[in-house]
């Protein structure tokens, strides 16, 4: 890379994949060096003409920095293998906290959500990502969350098994009345950073792929975490009502993906991350923190399929 001999590169922190932190002046980027054994080169090529393309769209992106020979990609020769770094610009500003965020705020968001589904379209070709469909999320999943349950035996099978069973039947059902396409694939406030300047960038496509748009809204709209509450209700209730002020893709959510991104999206990607999100983490949590992930998630999701089933 194009870097003086003062830059530095120190180890920031390691989750999906092992990310570095590079400074060379008043310049701060981030070297990710991808982990997951299910994304090969060109899955992660994909990903960056995806946010290129995003750039060159007008949207404010966390974007790849080219090495001197103009590639993106820098092999890396270790023990387990080749594995693959790309350098990104850093996502400048602070994050949006998802509990403070007013009702400016939510417009904004998602007049940009609206914006980057509207660019991904765009994209003629298509390109060498997963997709975010019911096979991954679902029955996948739960064949992890199968093996996992027979060393830890409190994990309530029968009971995630009748939710993915539910989901399935429902998405069987509606499938055909959802908008598909490009999605970012992991959207929630912490990945859409406030620029000093006002203006929002989004940022993070690891799980970037083609899956259903009322699924990408639904991690920033459902906010699965704060429960089912009755003021978490209504706040979750206005929080959509502002939403839908500013997301205008392909003519807004319709009545049919609104009721999808609660009754079925919500559980949809809670068991993703039970059964595979928290499988690709093992090696960096251990059993004890996925345990209570897996303990405090199911207890979470008893309350929901209650309220919104």
């Amino acid at each position: 890379y194009d870097f003086s001999q003062e830059a530095v590169c120190v180890f920031e922190y390691r989750g999906i994949n092992d990310i570095y932190r590079c400074t060379n002046g008043n310049f701060s980027f981030f070297f990710k060096i991808y982990a997951r054994k299910d994304i090969d080169k060109g899955a992660i090529e994909a990903e960056i003409e995806i946010v290129n393309h995003l750039r060159e769209s007008g949207l404010s992106v966390a974007y790849p920095i080219a090495r001197k020979n103009r590639q993106y990609l820098l092999p890396i020769n270790m023990q387990e293998g080749i594995r693959f770094g790309v350098l990104f610009l850093e996502a400048e500003g602070t994050p949006c906290n998802s509990d403070l965020i007013d009702k400016q705020e939510i417009v904004e968001i998602s007049r940009l959500l609206s914006d980057m589904h509207t660019s991904l379209d765009a994209i003629p070709k298509s390109l060498n990502r997963w997709k975010l469909d019911s096979w991954l999320f679902l029955d996948h999943s739960i064949e992890i969350l199968e093996d996992y349950s027979k060393s830890n035996s409190h994990l309530e099978l029968p009971f995630l098994k009748e939710v993915v069973k539910l989901l399935k039947e429902q998405i069987q059902d509606q499938a055909r009345f959802w908008n598909w396409g490009l999605c970012h694939g992991d959207i929630y406030a912490g990945n859409i950073h406030r620029r000093s300047d006002g203006n929002l960038t989004i940022y993070d496509f690891d799980f970037c792929g083609y899956g259903w748009r009322a699924y990408d809204v639904s991690p920033f709209l459902g906010n699965f975490g704060a429960g089912t509450g009755e003021d978490v209700v209504e706040h979750r209730k206005r929080r959509l009502e502002y939403f839908l002020h500013g997301y205008k893709h392909a003519g807004g959510l319709s009545d049919a993906e609104i009721e999808a991104v609660f009754k079925v999206f919500v559980p949809f990607r809670r068991i993703f991350n039970m059964g595979y999100l928290y499988d690709a983490l093992y090696y960096v949590w251990g059993n004890r923190l996925r345990n209570e992930l897996i303990v405090s998630d199911t207890r979470r999701l008893h309350d929901w399929m209650d309220y919104y089933w």
